[in-house]
């Protein structure tokens, strides 16, 4: 029991308690499981472009539909929830209203059954084969989510997306990562919590989800001893089993991790590079990483910790710095400020123990009630990552991208390093496959979202809340739009991220008058000299397109695409500077702070309407004779995008933040027509060009 209850504060989000709710209150309520919709069989019109170089394609490779487990839950009223939104909606929705070029559906293979499975690729089939193989408007991968998280950091290994080549090559049932998270919960007696919700009034909802629950987590894993036929789930319980699994299956198969900072599913203290030496990374597979999506960006690298182990599971409370400070560290003084309120002197005796009490509770679900009577305001911006561009909540540093390519380990004589290209896509959970076409409708468009003010109390979601966006997407250079021709590009890492604006970016390596493009792995004694060429995304004119009010019912664009449509001017935004970062990879974890160079050069550009393009070299890689890594940045002039700024802090003369403003998702502060729209550079992500030195002695 002991074991649960700490499980029970780990687990991932607010949303477990929910699922114990509806668990109570759904029983005897009619419904039926979310069965997929109708997709309109025509395809987008299409122009043929003959051209000289590559072109670029934009995508959404994290899409989930109400087959997950937690968009069933996100879509129910008690959570004001849309209703369903089954794969058909993200076919429309990519096709129509977003426009994209390609896309896949990666609903979590926990909880999927084999007809949902099957439901899914009957979908996707059909949505990919509207427009012919010579002139394709959109192309879809079938694909998966393996949802893994740990109690440690030893044995958290994250989410990660499978993406199949094929659609006549998938796996009867996906692969899952077997008992964990929200299943194992549902696996142990459960009795001692059940009066938290138990009096909680039933509430009408839309679908049984009893009936979901039951149908999903009754059905046995296939190498189990006891079972014998029918069906039966997979589970690969480390990345190394999934790995293998592919490779049994025959599989051509690209796996993704992501949302790797995202702290309300990572143990504190996380690290990357614990996967690189225990065969749990396969170069082959594990090629890309997703950067930035709806839940927030994971690209950057600060040396911060949100507590300091002192002995195995035991803790203490890190001092505060400039760049961060521990949640454990401001209990401590909300605390003392309520000691001097009511008092007039501080009580740094308690405020020291609520620290250390805290700090053993750093990843519990309930941590933030151990200090009594304080607000969400009083928590200010602790456990969150300062000046950076959209961080993700509560900040996991040694699992984010830079400190993915800064590190290296030893093991059997081998030395290991991640080559990782970077990655954009939206983790939306209302199948709306590229939601940031447009900045608004933050409860639709991402993953924001509140319950109804009965259970706010027990549910409070408003700091995560303020953390999601509308999402990002992928952009892949490729000859044409055609299957293999997207997918090789996405195995070469030829491809790159963005916040969600369709920025057009160059990154290349300059080499006997040859560009060698990004996500490149190549050897060299001479310092490398680059190109970068980057053109704003277009500004977009209000409403849809004629050709969707010809062709999507009025009723469905007003429902799913809100009325608004990717419907871009003549007018592009522009170009306000290129970042370059520079990361020489090292095999201490306490030197990275010093190998990631973040800007290593910042390029001001001219942009009059034509774009930025420009060049630069590092005289400094022959001396050095060390392994480097470049990758570029790509930021636009500000415009408004919801949760630009999450916390809205009010700062004093000082520039420390003295109050926050939460986006609220509910209560009676929440404001239905709040997108919490605040200025921000938008940007792209080129993936890395690895160069290794090489010693010609």
């Amino acid at each position: 029991m002991l074991k649960i209850l700490k499980f029970l504060g780990f687990i991932l989000s607010p949303f477990v308690i929910v699922f114990l709710y509806v668990f109570i209150s759904s029983s005897g309520l009619i419904g039926e499981l979310p069965e997929d919709g109708e997709i309109v069989y025509s395809p987008r019109p299409t122009t043929e472009n003959v051209l000289t170089e590559k072109q670029i394609f934009f995508g959404d490779l994290h899409v989930h539909t109400t087959f997950s487990q937690d968009a069933f839950l996100f879509s129910l009223p008690m959570l004001q929830g849309e209703g369903a939104h089954p794969p058909s909606d993200a076919c429309n929705f990519a096709r129509f209203c977003s426009s994209l070029d390609f896309f896949s559906i990666t609903d979590h293979a926990e909880g999927m059954t084999k007809q949902m499975w099957e439901d899914s690729i009957e979908s996707i089939r059909n949505c990919d084969s509207i427009s012919d193989n010579d002139n394709k408007d959109l192309i879809v991968f079938a694909g998966w989510e393996w949802t893994q998280m740990g109690l440690s950091p030893e044995t958290h290994y994250g989410h990660k997306n499978v993406i199949l080549r094929d659609l006549d090559n998938v796996p009867d049932v996906p692969i899952g990562a077997g008992l964990t998270g929200l299943d194992l919960l549902i696996e142990n007696d459960l009795t001692p919590f059940l009066p938290l919700v138990a009096d909680f009034p039933p509430e009408g909802i839309d679908f049984d989800f009893l009936k979901f629950r039951d149908e999903s987590y009754s059905i046995p894993f296939c190498d189990q001893q006891d079972y014998i036929e029918g069906e039966c789930k997979q589970r690969a319980e480390t990345p190394k089993q999934l790995f293998s699994k592919i490779d049994e299956l025959g599989l051509d198969a690209i796996v993704i991790p992501h949302g790797t900072t995202w702290g309300i599913h990572s143990p504190p203290n996380s690290k990357m590079s614990s996967q690189l030496s225990n065969e749990n990374h396969d170069p082959t597979k594990q090629r890309l990483m997703e950067v930035y999506s709806g839940h927030g960006n994971s690209e950057i690298y600060r040396k911060f910790q949100h507590t300091e182990e002192l002995s195995p599971g035991q803790f203490k409370c890190p001092l505060p710095t400039d760049g961060f400070e521990p949640c454990c560290w401001r209990a401590g003084e909300i605390v003392n400020q309520q000691c001097i309120k009511e008092t007039g002197e501080a009580c740094i005796d308690k405020a020291n123990e609520i620290r250390e009490e805290f700090a053993n509770n750093a990843s519990g679900l309930l941590r933030f009630g151990l200090v009594e009577n304080a607000t969400q305001e009083d928590w200010k911006q602790c456990g969150q990552l300062k000046d950076s561009f959209l961080p993700a909540y509560t900040y996991r540093p040694s699992m984010s991208a830079q400190a993915a390519l800064a590190s290296q380990v030893s093991s059997d004589d081998v030395l290991n390093s991640f080559k990782l290209g970077l990655i954009g896509s939206t983790d939306n959970h209302k199948a709306r496959a590229g939601a940031g076409y447009k900045e608004f409708a933050r409860k639709s468009m991402g993953d924001s979202w509140g319950a109804k003010d009965h259970l706010t109390w027990i549910l409070p979601p408003e700091r995560g809340a303020s953390f999601y966006s509308t999402g990002g997407l992928v952009a892949v250079h490729a000859n044409r739009l055609e299957r293999n021709e997207i997918y090789d590009s996405l195995y070469d890492r030829e491809v790159y991220a963005t916040s969600g604006e369709r920025i057009l970016l160059w990154f290349n390596l300059i080499k006997d008058n040859k560009e060698i493009p990004m996500g490149r792995e190549l050897s060299s004694s001479e310092n490398p000299k680059f190109e970068v060429r980057a053109l704003g995304s277009f500004k977009q004119l209000p409403g849809c397109p004629n050709y969707v009010n010809n062709t999507m019912k009025k009723e469905e664009i007003e429902r799913l695409c809100l009325n608004e449509c990717y419907n871009p001017s003549n007018e592009r935004n522009l170009i306000d500077r290129i970042e370059v970062i520079k990361i020489k990879p090292t095999l201490s974890l306490n030197e990275l702070q010093e190998v990631i160079q973040d800007p290593w050069l910042v390029l001001d550009c001219e942009d009059k309407g034509q774009g930025c393009s420009v060049s630069f070299e590092d005289p400094e890689f022959s001396k050095d004779k060390s392994n480097s890594v470049y990758y570029v940045r790509a930021i636009q002039e500000e415009t408004l995008a919801v949760g630009g700024d999450p916390l809205r802090c009010e700062y004093n003369d000082k520039g420390e933040c003295i109050k926050i403003n939460p986006c609220y998702a509910s209560g009676p502060d929440f404001e239905p027509s709040d997108d919490c729209l605040a200025p921000i550079g938008e940007r792209a992500w080129s993936s890395p060009i690895f160069l290794n030195y090489l010693n010609q002695s």
